[in-house]
């Protein structure tokens, strides 16, 4: 068994593992231009239109939590709060306008995504290559896409309970953390589709492989962090999600 500290750096690495799976392999590469593409445009729209929104929020969020306090806006409490809650507010915020950027984004190049975690599992010898049929592809990813809308409407859920959550006051990092997380096993996700698992088996992977999800969720924290870099790696975190699941598979009963 693979203790807590190698899954943790394994995840951790993922993005990493993935970038060099893009420039190593030319069938990888070349699934991997059009879904950039697609996500650099969502980020570039959303982040243009969403951060002035979060950042219009700030205020009023900060207000009604004062009053939820029944504290004097007069006091120095009132005062004192009136410059810490705004801290912990935005970077909730913000971390909840990148989670839903990623939602939107998964809708749009899950067929892409899709195609892209496959190509890998092929390239590192977990699948075997078929011949490209036009009806069953067709079919794949419709059904494919339909599983993207539930499960984007599941993470936005989830998403909701979260942002609310980081609203109490020194909950927002974990509630940012958990956010990373759920992203981690979304990028996963698309391999698991690729090995055709059912519920019960990505569950059990998710639950046997935790650390690693942690490691990949504290990797993509730092990556959403410098600005521009989550376009070129949110596509490599996919490919190289593919890879973690290939070489965790054996260490969980699938």
């Amino acid at each position: 068994m693979i203790g807590f500290a190698r899954k943790f750096s394994l995840g951790f690495s993922t993005p990493l593992i993935g970038l060099t799976l893009i420039l190593e392999s030319h069938r990888v590469r070349r699934l991997a231009i059009i879904p950039f593409i697609l996500t650099l445009l969502v980020f570039m729209v959303g982040l243009a239109l969403g951060l002035p929104f979060i950042t219009s929020l700030v205020a009023p969020f900060t207000a009604w939590l004062v009053s939820l306090l029944k504290i004097k806006p007069t006091s120095d409490w009132a005062v004192g709060l009136s410059w810490v809650l705004p801290v912990l507010i935005w970077p909730a915020l913000a971390v909840s306008l990148l989670y839903l950027l990623v939602v939107l984004t998964r809708v749009l190049v899950a067929p892409f995504y899709g195609l892209l975690s496959e190509k890998v599992l092929v390239v590192r010898g977990a699948l075997e290559p078929e011949k490209f049929k036009l009806f069953p592809w067709l079919q794949i990813n419709a059904r494919l896409f339909r599983i993207s809308i539930v499960k984007a409407f599941a993470f936005a859920v989830l998403g909701l309970i979260l942002t609310l959550l980081s609203f109490i006051p020194g909950v927002g990092l974990f509630t940012g953390f958990g956010f990373m997380i759920l992203i981690g096993y979304d990028v996963t996700d698309y391999a698991f589709e690729a090995l055709q698992w059912s519920w019960e088996q990505r569950i059990s992977f998710f639950r046997a492989n935790f650390p690693a999800f942690i490691g990949l969720g504290a990797a993509l924290g730092l990556v959403f962090l410098i600005p521009g870099l989550n376009f070129f790696l949110l596509p490599a975190s996919v490919a190289g999600a593919a890879e973690l699941v290939r070489r965790l598979a054996r260490t969980v009963s699938v």
